[in-house]
């Protein structure tokens, strides 16, 4: 394994000292230590994987100097549009290195929403003609020289693929501490939507933790996931999801379970949200600061008031809660939405949260809404 700190060294061996991104699982100890450690680097926090690219052009354009921009391969997607019609050498030319975690990877067991994304990693990236490597123990020092090499010379954006396993954890113990201890965990809320839950109830649960989370109930509970459809991938879409469904579906009540990270990514949902106002939506954003499934990395936005957005946007009603009780209280009221719930938690779920045994086509057929 390599270390966090072994890989800053070799990037600022090389004057790479400006990075940003998105949090991903295979990153996390890197990023980590990007937040928590004095490493002599400028780091910045991104919304999703295309203001990334933007903020690394910015720092390029203010510097002259190249950017490292990280994120997930499941945002490529998301990256590739400002990195096609923008920073390729055919448009602008901005020289910068992505570093790409490598989910799916076709030598490992991974998560159903990486079978796609993970084999087609490097046919996706040399598609808009961005070169890749994967970087090992052994060549990353090189392929880091290498990369900026390239990306100065062609001025198009190099690409280092970062393995499972490959950088060593780096424990963000500093914001774990910083939530309120007496703050609930998100699945206490959970639990308390599903016991009280009625027939006409349905559940549009955001990818991470809390989907799994809604899965283990609903089995402890025997609901037999009929009444919730999980998002294990995606991330930020879940309340374009749950609102289509509320316009569509006006004699069912609508929950949408969002994560603040996940609305953070795309903040404009929220306003289409209030444009519509579904009378049978309630949205439920859990809020507790970090990307809690990908090692707890921090949101871009720590002090974000999520129930000042809901009232701006004009959301029927909006509430900032810390108690479960007080969630309790709203769910007995009247339902008539579009209601904003901020629900404020600490990171951290059950021990050894499984992951759904069941696959999402399988899923998808139990559904009856």
């Amino acid at each position: 394994m390599i270390t966090p700190k072994q890989l800053i060294k070799e990037f600022k061996k090389n004057n790479l000292k400006y990075f940003t991104g998105v949090p991903d699982s295979i990153l996390s100890g890197l990023i980590n230590y990007l937040n928590l450690s004095k490493h002599g680097c400028t780091h910045r926090i991104a919304a999703n994987e295309g203001s990334a690219i933007g903020q690394a052009m910015g720092y390029f354009l203010a510097k002259k100097k190249v950017p490292v921009v990280y994120f997930q391969n499941s945002g490529i997607s998301h990256a590739s549009n400002p990195l096609a019609s923008m920073a390729d050498q055919k448009i602008f030319g901005i020289p910068m290195i992505l570093l790409v975690g490598y989910r799916g990877d076709p030598r490992l067991k991974d998560e159903p929403q990486h079978y796609r994304i993970g084999p087609n990693t490097t046919k996706i990236l040399k598609s808009i003609d961005i070169n890749s490597i994967i970087l090992n123990q052994k060549n990353f020092k090189s392929e880091i020289y290498n990369a900026k090499k390239r990306t100065l010379k062609s001025r198009q954006p190099q690409a280092l693929i970062i393995s499972k396993d490959l950088i060593s954890k780096f424990k963000n113990t500093k914001l774990i501490t910083k939530n309120n201890k007496n703050f609930s965990n998100r699945i206490k809320y959970l639990e308390l939507l599903v016991r009280l839950g009625k027939k006409k109830d349905f559940y549009v649960c955001t990818t991470g933790n809390t989907g799994r989370e809604m899965y283990v109930l609903n089995d402890k509970y025997k609901k037999g996931h009929t009444n919730s459809f999980y998002c294990i991938g995606a991330m930020g879409h879940a309340n374009q999801i749950g609102l289509e469904l509320a316009l569509q579906k006006k004699k069912k009540n609508i929950y949408i379970l969002d994560g603040d990270g996940a609305a953070l990514m795309h903040m404009g949902n929220l306003s289409t949200i209030s444009d519509y106002k579904p009378k049978n939506l309630i949205h439920i954003i859990f809020n507790n600061g970090v990307h809690e499934s990908t090692g707890n990395n921090n949101t871009t936005n720590q002090k974000i008031s999520f129930r000042k957005v809901f009232s701006s946007l004009g959301y029927k009603k909006n509430f900032r809660i810390k108690k479960i009780s007080s969630l309790k209280k709203i769910l007995k009221g009247k339902i008539k939405g579009p209601i904003g719930i901020e629900v404020m938690i600490k990171p951290g779920t059950v021990e050894n949260l499984p992951r759904p045994k069941k696959q999402p086509k399988e899923l998808l057929k139990l559904i009856k809404i």
